[in-house]
């Protein structure tokens, strides 16, 4: 489960600093999986954490730098996305800023 989401190559460490760092991300991010896992229970979602974070994989956020401001823009949000959101109690991205 900790691994298995992602196809990468192995990876080979000597220096105990990157050991530590590797092992720290890995259970990083197996404690984000299952916050969402027990999020979507939670609010009775029958999406699993992979297809939730497929989901939200297509959102897409722009900059455009043309002199000043900076505006940043974030693709259009579907219905699906946003009921992953709302079962992860997280807020939908802004539509568009300007910074």
């Amino acid at each position: 489960m900790l691994k298995g989401g992602i196809d990468i190559a192995p990876v080979y460490h000597r220096l105990p600093a990157r050991i530590r760092a590797h092992a720290l991300i890995c259970f990083l991010a197996l404690v984000l999986y299952r916050v969402m896992r027990q999020r979507l229970r939670a609010n009775r979602s029958s999406l699993s954490p992979r297809r939730a974070l497929s989901m939200l994989r297509q959102l897409q956020q722009h900059h455009v730098l043309i002199n000043q401001p900076r505006v940043i823009g974030t693709g259009r949000v579907t219905a699906e996305q946003r009921d992953v959101f709302k079962a992860l109690n997280l807020s939908e991205p802004v539509a568009d800023s300007t910074l």
